[in-house]
């Protein structure tokens, strides 16, 4: 009788065993009873029926990284490329990237080398090389509308290198020292240019300097002459006439002085001057 109970809970563990199971975070599993799918089993602890359900297959639901692959591609401008993708995808419907597809990974592949064809076909090289974020959002959409029937979906597509032949890569560079030249001839020319404008600022600033100069020597000159005729009208003149002789003496006593002076010429008004002062002199 006991080990008839024994057996009974011997099977019964076994049972139950066979019931439970434990489904970790990082998967999904598929249900099959009686051969068919059934239902999927999420995070958790389950129950499923012994003998008639089964698990037919655990899918990871991680985000995965397809390898890096190398599409040839033909640009609008006929310059045959090699464009490099990063593709990263992750199963939101584990029933159907299992029983729909048999192998995501190949499958994808295939479809993208068609639609970076297809893409970069419609694109110049100077736009691929300039605008690959536009063109991963390009390919990953159209991807998307064939990776949504098989349960997946693609977190990130990025373009990640771009390769061209030798001689397209030769006429690049030449493209780019004549752009590096002609923007450095531009630079030589605003700096000419601004040089020019500054100095001819700078020689309209003396030459207005130089202008305001002169008016105010004038202004001085017509003060000092109005100041003579001033003094004149007022009785001034003797004064004057004295001023004038002194300096005439002292020129006449300059010219002396000079070493390779052999004539004088003086004023005839400087010797009337001289000869009513020594009349003075002998009359006295």
């Amino acid at each position: 009788m006991t080990t008839v109970v024994l057996a009974i809970l011997a099977i019964c563990l076994f049972v139950i065993f066979l019931s439970l199971k434990i489904v970790p975070q990082t998967e999904n599993w598929l249900v099959e009873r009686m051969g068919r799918y059934n239902r999927t089993l999420g995070a958790g602890v389950h129950i499923v029926t012994p003998f008639f359900d089964r698990i037919a297959h655990r899918e990871n639901i991680l985000e995965r990284q397809l390898p890096v692959k190398s599409v040839p591609s033909i640009t609008k401008d006929n310059v045959q490329i090699e464009v490099k993708l990063a593709i990263l995808y992750r199963v939101t419907d584990a029933s159907r990237a299992w029983y729909r597809i048999k192998n995501i990974d190949q499958a994808i592949e295939t479809i993208i080398t068609g639609i970076v064809r297809s893409t970069i076909g419609n694109s110049d090289l100077d736009e691929v090389q300039s605008n690959r974020r536009v063109l991963s959002d390009t390919i990953e959409t159209e991807i998307q509308h064939v990776t949504e029937e098989w349960g997946i979906v693609l977190t990130r597509v990025e373009i990640v290198d771009v390769e061209v032949d030798a001689e397209t890569r030769a006429a690049m560079q030449l493209q780019l020292n004549a752009e590096r030249t002609r923007r450095a001839l531009v630079r030589e020319a605003e700096g000419k240019k601004q040089a020019a404008n500054l100095a001819a600022d700078a020689e309209l600033y003396t030459a207005q300097q130089q202008a305001q100069a002169q008016r105010v020597l004038a202004d001085a000159q017509a003060y000092a002459v109005k100041a003579v005729a001033e003094a004149i009208n007022n009785g001034g003149e003797a004064a004057i006439n004295f001023d004038i002789k002194k300096i005439q003496a002292e020129a006449v006593k300059n010219l002396g002085t000079l070493p390779a002076s052999k004539i004088i010429l003086l004023p005839a008004d400087l010797l009337d001057t001289l000869s009513s002062v020594a009349s003075k002199l002998v009359s006295r």
